[in-house]
Protein backbone atom coordinates (compact mmCIF):
# COMPACT_ATOMS: atom_id res chain seq x y z
CA UNK A 1 0.00 0.00 0.00
CA UNK A 2 1.02 3.48 -1.02
CA UNK A 3 1.11 6.09 1.62
CA UNK A 4 0.39 9.83 1.50
CA UNK A 5 -1.35 12.87 2.32
CA UNK A 6 -2.95 15.43 0.48
CA UNK A 7 -2.92 18.86 2.26
CA UNK A 8 -5.75 20.80 1.12
CA UNK A 9 -7.05 22.94 -0.94
CA UNK A 10 -6.02 20.77 -3.87
CA UNK A 11 -8.61 20.82 -6.97
CA UNK A 12 -6.64 17.89 -8.35
CA UNK A 13 -8.57 15.31 -5.46
CA UNK A 14 -11.60 17.20 -5.81
CA UNK A 15 -13.40 14.12 -7.17
CA UNK A 16 -11.21 11.14 -6.05
CA UNK A 17 -11.41 11.89 -1.96
CA UNK A 18 -15.04 13.23 -2.99
CA UNK A 19 -16.46 10.09 -4.39
CA UNK A 20 -14.51 7.98 -2.05
CA UNK A 21 -16.28 9.89 0.68
CA UNK A 22 -19.60 10.45 -0.86
CA UNK A 23 -21.36 8.29 1.63
CA UNK A 24 -21.17 10.94 4.46
CA UNK A 25 -23.53 13.44 5.47
CA UNK A 26 -24.12 16.19 3.53
CA UNK A 27 -22.78 18.79 6.01
CA UNK A 28 -19.35 16.69 6.34
CA UNK A 29 -19.37 16.48 1.84
CA UNK A 30 -19.90 19.80 2.09
CA UNK A 31 -16.94 20.81 4.00
CA UNK A 32 -14.94 18.05 2.01
CA UNK A 33 -15.69 20.13 -1.14
CA UNK A 34 -15.00 23.27 -0.09
CA UNK A 35 -11.85 22.67 1.85
CA UNK A 36 -10.87 20.59 -1.29
CA UNK A 37 -11.29 23.71 -3.47
CA UNK A 38 -10.03 26.48 -1.85
CA UNK A 39 -8.85 28.04 1.71
CA UNK A 40 -10.93 28.30 4.34
CA UNK A 41 -9.65 30.78 7.20
CA UNK A 42 -6.79 29.06 8.91
CA UNK A 43 -7.87 25.43 8.94
CA UNK A 44 -5.38 22.76 7.97
CA UNK A 45 -7.70 19.67 6.44
CA UNK A 46 -5.12 17.15 5.80
CA UNK A 47 -6.35 13.83 4.08
CA UNK A 48 -4.24 10.64 5.10
CA UNK A 49 -4.95 8.00 1.97
CA UNK A 50 -3.72 4.52 1.49
CA UNK A 51 -3.21 3.59 -2.16
CA UNK A 52 -3.15 0.33 -4.11
CA UNK A 53 -2.61 0.13 -7.57
CA UNK A 54 -3.15 3.70 -7.88
CA UNK A 55 -6.97 3.34 -6.09
CA UNK A 56 -7.43 4.94 -2.81
CA UNK A 57 -8.76 2.03 -0.44
CA UNK A 58 -8.34 3.90 3.31
CA UNK A 59 -8.81 6.98 4.28
CA UNK A 60 -7.96 9.04 7.30
CA UNK A 61 -8.55 13.29 7.43
CA UNK A 62 -7.50 15.72 10.37
CA UNK A 63 -8.65 19.05 10.22
CA UNK A 64 -6.57 21.60 12.94
CA UNK A 65 -5.39 24.66 13.63
CA UNK A 66 -2.39 25.77 16.27
CA UNK A 67 -1.92 22.00 17.26
CA UNK A 68 -5.29 21.38 18.00
CA UNK A 69 -8.20 19.15 15.55
CA UNK A 70 -10.33 16.59 14.62
CA UNK A 71 -9.86 13.26 13.44
CA UNK A 72 -12.59 11.84 11.05
CA UNK A 73 -13.62 10.19 7.85
CA UNK A 74 -12.09 7.19 8.95
CA UNK A 75 -12.71 4.65 5.56
CA UNK A 76 -11.46 1.50 4.51
CA UNK A 77 -13.28 0.33 1.52
CA UNK A 78 -15.05 -2.98 2.46
CA UNK A 79 -12.98 -5.91 0.32
CA UNK A 80 -9.96 -4.24 1.78
CA UNK A 81 -10.84 -4.13 5.65
CA UNK A 82 -9.10 -6.73 8.57
CA UNK A 83 -5.88 -6.84 6.13
CA UNK A 84 -3.98 -3.91 8.24
CA UNK A 85 -4.47 -1.03 5.75
CA UNK A 86 -5.98 1.44 8.32
CA UNK A 87 -3.94 0.51 11.15
CA UNK A 88 -0.92 0.96 8.97
CA UNK A 89 -2.26 4.11 7.97
CA UNK A 90 -3.45 5.53 11.41
CA UNK A 91 0.21 4.86 12.60
CA UNK A 92 1.53 6.87 9.59
CA UNK A 93 -0.90 9.58 10.56
CA UNK A 94 -0.23 9.99 14.31
CA UNK A 95 3.52 9.80 13.65
CA UNK A 96 3.02 12.53 11.32
CA UNK A 97 0.78 14.71 14.33
CA UNK A 98 3.91 14.49 16.59
CA UNK A 99 6.60 15.13 14.20
CA UNK A 100 4.57 18.60 13.75
CA UNK A 101 4.33 19.22 17.63
CA UNK A 102 0.09 19.02 17.28
CA UNK A 103 -1.30 19.05 20.65
CA UNK A 104 -4.80 17.60 20.78
CA UNK A 105 -6.88 15.37 18.62
CA UNK A 106 -10.46 14.84 18.61
CA UNK A 107 -12.86 12.23 17.61
CA UNK A 108 -15.64 10.29 17.74
CA UNK A 109 -16.83 6.44 17.35
CA UNK A 110 -18.78 3.81 19.24
CA UNK A 111 -17.77 2.79 22.55
CA UNK A 112 -16.45 -0.60 22.35
CA UNK A 113 -16.72 -0.79 18.66
CA UNK A 114 -13.79 -2.29 16.77
CA UNK A 115 -12.36 1.16 15.97
CA UNK A 116 -12.56 2.18 19.54
CA UNK A 117 -10.01 -0.31 20.32
CA UNK A 118 -7.98 0.59 16.93
CA UNK A 119 -8.03 4.12 18.05
CA UNK A 120 -7.53 2.95 22.23
CA UNK A 121 -3.94 1.64 20.31
CA UNK A 122 -2.90 4.31 19.28
CA UNK A 123 -3.54 6.35 22.69
CA UNK A 124 -6.71 7.84 22.52
CA UNK A 125 -8.79 7.70 25.82
CA UNK A 126 -12.89 8.07 26.54
CA UNK A 127 -13.48 11.59 27.56
CA UNK A 128 -15.65 10.10 30.42
CA UNK A 129 -16.27 6.19 31.26
CA UNK A 130 -17.95 4.41 28.61
CA UNK A 131 -17.94 7.06 26.43
CA UNK A 132 -16.74 6.88 22.23
CA UNK A 133 -15.76 10.56 22.43
CA UNK A 134 -12.05 10.38 22.53
CA UNK A 135 -8.85 12.25 23.06
CA UNK A 136 -5.37 12.16 22.03
CA UNK A 137 -2.67 14.53 23.81
CA UNK A 138 0.93 14.71 23.24
CA UNK A 139 0.63 17.77 25.99
CA UNK A 140 0.72 16.81 29.41
CA UNK A 141 -2.33 17.91 31.49
CA UNK A 142 -3.47 20.22 28.36
CA UNK A 143 -7.06 21.31 29.30
CA UNK A 144 -5.10 23.49 32.30
CA UNK A 145 -2.81 24.61 29.99
CA UNK A 146 -5.35 25.60 27.00
CA UNK A 147 -8.03 27.51 29.46
CA UNK A 148 -5.07 28.89 31.82
CA UNK A 149 -6.94 32.03 32.33
CA UNK A 150 -4.33 34.91 32.61
CA UNK A 151 -5.46 38.44 32.03
CA UNK A 152 -9.18 37.55 31.59
CA UNK A 153 -9.81 41.36 30.82
CA UNK A 154 -7.74 40.67 27.21
CA UNK A 155 -10.71 38.03 25.95
CA UNK A 156 -12.29 39.09 22.41
CA UNK A 157 -15.38 38.62 20.93
CA UNK A 158 -14.98 37.15 17.66
CA UNK A 159 -17.15 35.78 14.58
CA UNK A 160 -16.80 31.91 13.87
CA UNK A 161 -14.54 31.31 11.64
CA UNK A 162 -13.41 27.56 10.10
CA UNK A 163 -10.45 27.27 12.09
CA UNK A 164 -12.03 27.33 15.32
CA UNK A 165 -13.82 24.15 15.15
CA UNK A 166 -11.04 22.14 16.95
CA UNK A 167 -11.01 25.22 19.28
CA UNK A 168 -14.73 24.81 20.05
CA UNK A 169 -14.65 21.24 20.67
CA UNK A 170 -12.00 21.51 22.77
CA UNK A 171 -14.39 24.11 24.49
CA UNK A 172 -17.49 21.78 24.22
CA UNK A 173 -15.10 18.53 25.22
CA UNK A 174 -14.76 19.60 28.72
CA UNK A 175 -16.08 17.47 31.67
CA UNK A 176 -17.12 20.46 34.00
CA UNK A 177 -19.32 23.14 33.82
CA UNK A 178 -22.57 23.07 33.05
CA UNK A 179 -24.36 20.38 31.59
CA UNK A 180 -26.56 21.79 28.89
CA UNK A 181 -24.22 23.47 26.75
CA UNK A 182 -26.33 24.65 23.57
CA UNK A 183 -30.73 23.59 23.03
CA UNK A 184 -30.34 24.71 19.48
CA UNK A 185 -27.54 22.14 18.53
CA UNK A 186 -28.06 19.32 21.19
CA UNK A 187 -25.27 19.34 23.07
CA UNK A 188 -25.41 17.95 26.77
CA UNK A 189 -22.54 17.20 28.48
CA UNK A 190 -18.73 16.69 26.94
CA UNK A 191 -19.77 16.66 23.88
CA UNK A 192 -18.03 16.14 20.33
CA UNK A 193 -18.84 19.44 18.20
CA UNK A 194 -17.43 17.75 14.93
CA UNK A 195 -21.03 17.78 12.76
CA UNK A 196 -22.23 20.50 14.74
CA UNK A 197 -20.12 22.77 14.40
CA UNK A 198 -20.56 22.48 10.22
CA UNK A 199 -24.68 22.67 10.87
CA UNK A 200 -23.36 25.99 12.65
CA UNK A 201 -20.90 26.90 9.88
CA UNK A 202 -23.55 26.13 7.54
CA UNK A 203 -26.10 28.08 9.28
CA UNK A 204 -24.14 31.11 9.92
CA UNK A 205 -23.29 30.98 6.03
CA UNK A 206 -26.37 30.52 4.02
CA UNK A 207 -28.78 32.73 6.31
CA UNK A 208 -26.72 35.44 8.47
CA UNK A 209 -30.03 36.73 9.25
CA UNK A 210 -31.61 34.19 11.11
CA UNK A 211 -28.71 33.05 12.92
CA UNK A 212 -25.59 34.39 14.59
CA UNK A 213 -23.01 33.21 16.98
CA UNK A 214 -20.15 34.88 18.44
CA UNK A 215 -17.33 33.16 20.24
CA UNK A 216 -14.81 34.60 23.14
CA UNK A 217 -10.96 33.81 22.90
CA UNK A 218 -8.47 33.89 25.79
CA UNK A 219 -5.07 35.71 25.42
CA UNK A 220 -3.79 32.26 24.76
CA UNK A 221 -5.55 31.59 21.85
CA UNK A 222 -8.65 29.40 23.57
CA UNK A 223 -12.23 29.53 22.50
CA UNK A 224 -13.28 29.80 26.21
CA UNK A 225 -17.13 30.79 25.56
CA UNK A 226 -19.94 31.06 22.74
CA UNK A 227 -23.09 32.14 22.40
CA UNK A 228 -25.12 31.44 19.02
CA UNK A 229 -28.84 33.02 18.65
CA UNK A 230 -31.49 31.80 16.13
CA UNK A 231 -34.39 33.91 14.84
CA UNK A 232 -37.02 32.55 13.22
CA UNK A 233 -39.22 35.41 10.49
CA UNK A 234 -41.61 36.36 13.02
CA UNK A 235 -38.42 37.93 14.52
CA UNK A 236 -38.56 35.73 18.23
CA UNK A 237 -35.02 34.02 19.21
CA UNK A 238 -33.61 30.86 20.77
CA UNK A 239 -30.35 31.44 22.43
CA UNK A 240 -27.26 29.79 23.45
CA UNK A 241 -25.17 30.79 25.94
CA UNK A 242 -21.92 28.90 27.59
CA UNK A 243 -18.50 29.29 29.22
CA UNK A 244 -15.38 27.33 30.61
CA UNK A 245 -15.99 27.80 34.44
CA UNK A 246 -13.59 30.10 34.64
CA UNK A 247 -14.30 32.93 32.13
CA UNK A 248 -17.96 33.40 32.97
CA UNK A 249 -17.46 36.80 34.29
CA UNK A 250 -16.52 37.47 30.33
CA UNK A 251 -19.38 35.92 29.01
CA UNK A 252 -21.42 38.86 28.84
CA UNK A 253 -19.38 40.54 26.36
CA UNK A 254 -20.99 37.95 23.99
CA UNK A 255 -24.26 39.21 24.10
CA UNK A 256 -23.60 42.94 24.20
CA UNK A 257 -21.72 41.79 20.38
CA UNK A 258 -24.63 40.07 18.93
CA UNK A 259 -28.01 42.12 17.22
CA UNK A 260 -30.94 40.69 19.74
CA UNK A 261 -34.12 40.70 17.70
CA UNK A 262 -36.85 42.62 18.39
CA UNK A 263 -39.78 39.67 19.59
CA UNK A 264 -39.24 37.33 22.78
CA UNK A 265 -36.06 35.22 23.11
CA UNK A 266 -36.20 32.35 24.83
CA UNK A 267 -32.75 30.57 26.67
CA UNK A 268 -32.44 27.14 28.53
CA UNK A 269 -30.38 26.25 31.55
CA UNK A 270 -30.22 23.74 34.18
CA UNK A 271 -31.48 24.91 37.29
CA UNK A 272 -27.91 24.44 39.14
CA UNK A 273 -26.29 27.14 36.51
CA UNK A 274 -25.59 29.56 38.73
CA UNK A 275 -23.70 32.11 36.64
CA UNK A 276 -25.55 31.59 33.31
CA UNK A 277 -29.10 32.32 35.08
CA UNK A 278 -27.45 35.52 36.75
CA UNK A 279 -26.06 36.62 33.42
CA UNK A 280 -29.06 35.72 31.79
CA UNK A 281 -31.07 37.62 34.79
CA UNK A 282 -28.84 40.91 34.63
CA UNK A 283 -29.62 40.92 30.98
CA UNK A 284 -33.02 41.09 31.42
CA UNK A 285 -33.98 37.69 31.05
CA UNK A 286 -37.37 36.36 32.99
CA UNK A 287 -37.59 32.86 34.55
CA UNK A 288 -40.96 31.40 32.29
CA UNK A 289 -41.31 27.87 33.25
CA UNK A 290 -39.81 24.93 34.78
CA UNK A 291 -39.09 21.15 33.40
CA UNK A 292 -37.54 17.86 34.38
CA UNK A 293 -35.68 15.89 32.15
CA UNK A 294 -36.35 11.78 32.10
CA UNK A 295 -32.96 12.25 34.01
CA UNK A 296 -34.26 14.40 36.74
CA UNK A 297 -32.67 17.49 36.36
CA UNK A 298 -34.09 20.42 36.07
CA UNK A 299 -34.24 22.59 33.06
CA UNK A 300 -35.26 26.38 33.73
CA UNK A 301 -36.55 28.35 30.58
CA UNK A 302 -36.19 31.98 30.77
CA UNK A 303 -37.32 34.73 27.97
CA UNK A 304 -36.46 38.21 27.28
CA UNK A 305 -38.68 40.67 25.38
CA UNK A 306 -37.16 42.84 22.88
Amino acid sequence: MEVGVVFAPDIDYEKELGDFLGHKPDNYKWHVDCCLNQPLDLLETRFYTGKLSGRVITNIMTTEYNGIGILGHVFTLPEQRRKGACKGLMGYQMQDFQDREGQMLYLGTGYDSAPYWIYHYFGFQSVYPEAGFMTYSTVPEFETRHFARGNASATKVKPVQWHDWGALTALTGIVGGDYLRSSIYGLKGPTNFEGGFLYLKQNLEADPQYHQSRLLQSETGAIVAFLILQIDEEQNGRLDLFSHPDFWDQAPKLIAAVNLPSGKIVSQTESTAKERIGILKQQGFHQLSVETTQEGQQIVNFQYQG
